[in-house]
């Protein structure tokens, strides 16, 4: 449609969609937000509204769908969940005052990273935009390395901070901090989306955004940071020059206020540098594996570690967990301050149980103190503020009577929050209502003008009753009356008859057939105090709203830490709620390297099942004569299992945790790696063999000496001699203290690798105790020392329902084949059951096999055995002749 055939208000509102092409625009026409063009017919879809037209009249009518105003946040929260962004344009006038179009701006673009309303945050979780960036060309030419810089803002809260990462594993490094992270957006230079190819390949359910290069300027990102916090310097804060975290913490806040024009930043006071080294770095993988956060199927919502151990009782102690689980401590000074008061609150239970109570009455403390920061924080969300600041005398009561350091450091910085809690119940209604432009929410005596107001609109029909009434008594007129209209207001009306008897001081507005219209000073004064009251009132309101918050504004600061301090408290009594409910011991921790758990206990999987049905097992594995534990057993025996509890053990001491054992000793992990289970990344085009490669090379290549590598059945997604091979490779690599000699489980269904505890030093083998009745096999879960000789595999596809004849079946060609590899070389097996050796249905030997099977594995290196591997392969790919 051409821009002379719209109407001016039309012309505004593609004026203004020019610079949001992106964006669904809701535009404020009266009490609704209405969407035009394409932006209708797509809202439409989405929301399930009526699609209707503008200027019907027209040739070509304008497409338009609209929502009411006071529930847009319902139909935003649904685009935002389709993966839309929402333009928000107000009128910022009053319509009654403006001259011709009322103007319109955009108050707020609402994007996935960048929200702060209550409403459309997960309560549990953090909200972080991200942003990466590489090191600029002249830093990369100085340092020959390198380098990525990440940076993550939570605006809801405040939280901001940056990473830098180096060297030839920084892009792994960065794509699994991004998964830990799990940002809702994520902003990149688009002239370094070659580069960034690789870390933003699987950033599933992450909203990319490409950026110009100038918005990743480090200059320019510099002095945005300098303006923002208002310092001269970045050195406070950790921050080196020439990191890339710079210009991505800069790309953030530019993001930020594109997206809120309007809004008061105050509340992201700080940034913080996070080193890698402070923290076990747990790649994808592990996290997946071990199911932290998140199962691995996706109904079974209760199967996390998280699940599990989550007994915190505010939204800000819930985040933290999440956040010390996937980011475990190393330093075992640290762990054990968190241990001390863990255990000070397991012991004082009557005083725990007195916290717990408190803290259940403190709601999102960190959330509504960035949206009071921000000026949009609603009459309720001040109550709640109030009412959860109530609840901070009785904890720092409580706090004061504990003496673990860090339970200490806490009560020695506590804050009750008095003034804020003072401002709110002298100003906010506790039956306020939920939006202020319902009005009524600011208490009678907080302002004299407001409470007139509000007399002017309750009363003034009564004072206009009593004017009347003086004014027939004045003038002894039995039939005057006071009326009103919308073109004169309030009016003085009598009849013709009487007209004589009208007083001088009053003045005539209007002549009538049969009545004289009149005002006086009196009747004006009143009609001023009453007209538009219901509007005078709610304006005065909304300004006295904004002051308050303004007021409880200057203690964010304080507000936020006081948050934080409430999340660590939150976090540590419900590490000690779950030791009491769940008997969990406290961990030893050291630098020895020593693992040692007694009766160890799976923490998810003993919560799914029956009380008391989970066996426990010990485990010792050492950097010394125990570094290596090969695992035999059955399938569905429990080895995987086996692995994972222990990874959890460790993982859940280093956190501060308590521990399922009765009784563990665990030596720091600097990392924990695990290679357990087949997942395929077909979309990819990647195979299960080659996920399982690319991750065991991942952790062969990444690993010390100080980590804890779990490993299950290496090579099983080959062929039989080529995964033996790279199993036996990849478990004398882990051995070998030269090369890397880490603490390593290894489960396999290989018994040939059980013969490595005859060859080297620092290998054990464990298996899983079976018990075979009759035809049937009862798994007892129980490992102990020793080789197992069969995997059992016909006994686990009976119990998985293969039909009677295929079983049997199988029983018949594996004793063909046990028989076929026991048999002297050149003798046929004796066949059974009728079936000949040479039956046609079994499988028939390649004639190389007989070569591979007189080859002595077990005294050739890993690297013999591999070239004679591949001599082998290339010999069976040759053409024939």
């Amino acid at each position: 449609m051409a821009e002379a055939d719209l109407s001016p208000l039309m012309r505004q509102y593609r004026e203004i969609k020019q610079c949001h092409r992106d964006a669904i625009l809701f535009f404020r026409v009266g009490d609704f937000y209405e969407m035009f063009f394409e932006d209708a017919e797509i809202a439409s879809r989405a929301l399930s509204i009526a699609l209707t037209s503008r200027d019907k009249h027209r040739p070509e009518p304008i497409p338009l769908c609209g929502v009411p105003y006071h529930a847009a946040m319902t139909y935003i929260a649904k685009l935002l969940k389709a993966g839309h962004t929402v333009a928000v344009c107000d009128q910022v006038e009053d319509p009654k005052l403006a001259k011709g179009l009322v103007r319109r701006e955009v108050v707020r673009l609402y994007t996935p990273g960048t929200l702060t309303d209550s409403e459309l945050l997960p309560a549990t979780e953090s909200n972080f935009l991200a942003a990466v960036a590489p090191s600029s060309a002249s830093t990369r030419q100085r340092t020959q390395n390198p380098c990525l810089g990440l940076a993550a803002l939570d605006s809801s809260t405040g939280e901001f901070w940056i990473m830098e990462f180096g060297g030839d594993s920084a892009a792994r490094q960065l794509q699994d901090e991004l998964f830990r992270l799990d940002p809702r957006e994520v902003l990149y230079p688009e002239a370094d989306s070659a580069a960034l190819g690789s870390v933003l390949a699987n950033t599933k359910g992450m909203r990319l955004c490409a950026q110009e290069e100038s918005v990743f300027d480090v200059l320019r990102s510099r002095h945005i940071l300098l303006e923002h916090f208002r310092v001269a310097a970045l050195d406070g804060f950790g921050c080196r020059d020439g990191s890339p975290g710079i210009p991505a913490a800069g790309a953030i806040l530019r993001y930020l206020r594109d997206t809120r024009p309007t809004a008061s930043l105050s509340h992201i006071s700080k940034l913080h540098v996070r080193q890698t080294q402070d923290v076990m770095h747990l790649d994808a993988a592990t996290i997946r594996n071990l199911e932290l956060v998140r199962p691995l199927v996706e109904e079974r919502k209760d199967a996390t570690l998280l699940s599990v151990l989550d007994r915190t009782v505010s939204p800000m102690g819930s985040r933290l967990m999440r956040e010390w689980l996937l980011r475990p401590l190393v330093r075992p000074s640290e762990i054990n301050i968190r241990l001390d008061a863990v255990a000070e609150l397991l012991q004082q239970s009557d005083t725990r149980s007195r916290v717990r109570t408190a803290l259940r009455g403190i709601q999102d403390l960190a959330r509504l103190a960035g949206r009071v920061s921000l000026g949009a924080a609603t009459p309720r969300e001040l109550l709640a503020l109030g009412q959860s600041v109530s609840e901070l005398p009785t904890i720092g009561d409580l706090l004061s009577r504990l003496t673990a350091p860090i339970l200490k450091d806490l009560s020695a910085s506590w804050d009750n929050l008095i003034e804020v809690q003072q401002v709110i119940h002298d100003s906010i209604r506790h039956d306020a209502p939920a939006s202020p432009r319902d009005g009524g929410f600011i208490k009678e005596g907080y302002c004299i003008e407001l409470d007139e107001l509000r007399r002017a609109a309750r009363e003034g029909k009564g004072w206009i009753a009593t004017l009347e009434a003086q004014e027939r008594k004045q003038t002894g007129i039995d039939s005057l009356k006071i009326r009103f209209n919308q073109v004169f207001g309030y009016y003085i009306e009598v009849t013709k008859a009487n007209a004589g008897r009208v007083p001088e001081e009053y003045v005539r507005k209007q002549t009538l057939t049969n009545a004289e219209r009149f005002t006086t000073g009196a009747l004006k004064e009143l009609e001023d105090r009453v007209t538009g009251a219901e509007s005078k009132l709610l304006v005065l309101e909304l300004d006295l709203l904004e002051h308050i918050q303004a007021r409880v504004a200057t203690d964010t600061h304080r507000m936020q830490s006081v948050a934080a301090a409430v999340a660590v408290l939150d976090v540590l009594v419900a590490f000690a709620e779950s030791a009491a409910l769940n008997h969990y011991v406290r961990p030893d921790i050291d630098v020895d390297g020593v693992l040692r758990i007694v009766e160890g206990r799976h923490p998810v999987i003993e919560q799914l099942g029956p009380a008391g049905g989970f066996v426990p097992n010990d485990t010792l594995l050492d950097l010394d004569a125990r570094r290596l534990i090969i695992l035999t057993g059955p399938n569905m025996a429990g080895k995987s299992t086996y692995l994972r509890q222990i990874a959890l053990i460790v993982l859940m001491a280093q956190i501060g945790s308590f521990v399922p054992a009765r009784k563990a000793q665990v030596g720091i992990a600097d990392r924990i790696f695990t290679r357990v289970g087949a997942n395929d990344n077909l979309v990819a085009g990647h195979s299960t063999f080659m996920v399982e490669m690319t991750e065991t090379a991942h952790i062969l290549n990444c690993a010390t000496r100080r980590s804890l590598i779990l490993l299950d059945e290496i090579g099983r997604g080959t062929s039989t001699y080529d995964g033996l091979s790279i199993a036996w490779a990849v478990a004398e690599y882990a051995l070998d203290a030269e090369r890397l000699g880490a603490r390593t489980l290894f489960a396999t269904h290989y018994h040939e690798m059980t013969e490595l505890a005859n060859q080297h030093m620092g290998v054990s083998n464990c298996t899983v105790l079976v018990k075979e009745r009759d035809e049937d096999v009862i798994f007892l879960r129980k490992i102990v020392d020793g080789a197992a000789d069969r995997s059992y595999g016909i006994h686990v596809a009976r119990l998985a329902g293969l039909p009677r004849f295929v079983l049997q079946r199988a029983k018949e060609v594996l004793a063909q084949l046990e028989s076929a590899q026991t048999a002297p070389h050149g003798v046929s097996p004796v066949a059974t059951d009728g079936i000949s050796p040479s039956d046609p249905t079994l499988p028939t030997p390649h004639p190389i096999i007989d070569e591979v099977r007189q080859m002595d594995l077990f005294s050739m290196t890993p690297l013999e055995a591999l070239n004679r591997l591949a001599d082998l392969q290339r010999r069976l790919d040759a053409p024939e002749t």
